[in-house]
């Protein structure tokens, strides 16, 4: 399709993405620019927008477009997001919504639940009756995963351009995602920023951390930063901030074990029986918003 395309696409729906082309995104041009430098300068993933493009959802003033396109100071862009099937059986849920906009939904997550598991219900099939109920045709992304006895902040993108915009802020952690644990005895470093290499181990269930000369060729760096907020002394056990810079399964479980403090209730990385779930909580994410540019902050 090129500039001259006269169809005009005549259902608007509500979850378009539109906005007007003002100076500051003309990318150093005076009166124009291609649509693809727009839509770099806009911060906009060219992984999720080359979907939309090959769909025909991708509108200039009303008309098809391709990155090609000239556009204009005062010119009109809107981006459609494709209707999909929900990819997962519906099945009614009792979902703890913390936040919600045109592009993610963020819940909290009970413990004892898996996110998305095969022959068993999981959070995805209570996301898709959500989405089934409220006239969401999309797919269900989970932007961060959580195990299933951890609790909170956990983010669902409405669709495949959110997915890659925010994916794109959580590897230059722009999305920060937060979360409080409490681990046996008492932590000595106020703060820290743990960078271990890990990998996952030969029995296929836990992760692992690699010796240096192994971690060349064999693990992926890690970064884990904490503070610790309160230490019980009668307890023995410290509660600690935690700021994923990393994501990797198990990563906070494994790095407060290598140091010799195992959350409590850890059995699998050598924390004492408690008979209750480990103790670890997502409990705040914060990012920059696709739309308004707004940093947003949900914290449960």
């Amino acid at each position: 399709e090129g500039n001259g395309t006269t169809m005009r696409r005549k259902t608007y729906r509500d979850d378009d993405f539109v906005w007007e082309v003002d100076q500051t995104l003309l990318a150093d041009a005076e009166e124009e620019a291609t649509l693809g430098q727009v839509l770099d300068a806009r911060g906009l993933p060219r992984k999720g927008m080359k979907k939309l493009f090959e769909e025909k959802l991708v509108l200039v003033n009303d008309q098809r477009s391709n990155p090609h396109t000239i556009v204009h100071e005062g010119d009109e862009i809107r981006l459609q997001m494709a209707k999909e099937k929900i990819d997962h059986k519906p099945e009614e849920m009792d979902l703890n919504v913390l936040y919600e906009d045109d592009d993610i939904l963020i819940l909290d997550k009970p413990a004892g639940l898996t996110v998305n598991s095969h022959n068993q219900t999981s959070l995805a099939n209570g996301v898709a009756y959500y989405f089934d109920v409220n006239k969401i045709k999309r797919k269900v992304r989970f932007l961060n995963r959580l195990d299933r006895d951890t609790s909170g902040c956990i983010v669902i993108a409405k669709s495949g351009l959110a997915q890659s915009y925010y994916q794109q802020q959580i590897e230059h952690n722009v999305f920060e995602k937060w979360y409080r644990a409490t681990t046996e005895g008492l932590v000595e470093q106020d703060e820290q920023t743990l960078e271990l290499p890990m990998k996952k181990s030969v029995d296929g269930i836990h992760y692992m951390v690699l010796k240096p000369k192994a971690a060349e060729s064999e693990g992926k760096m890690t970064r884990t930063a904490y503070n610790v907020v309160l230490r019980d002394e009668q307890a023995n056990t410290t509660d600690v901030d935690v700021q994923l810079l990393t994501g990797r399964t198990h990563q906070i479980r494994v790095a407060f074990s290598h140091i010799g403090h195992p959350l409590v209730g850890d059995e699998l990385y050598g924390g004492k029986a408690t008979g209750e779930p480990f103790k670890l909580r997502a409990v705040k994410v914060a990012f920059t918003h696709m739309r308004t540019g707004e940093r947003i902050e949900v914290s449960c």
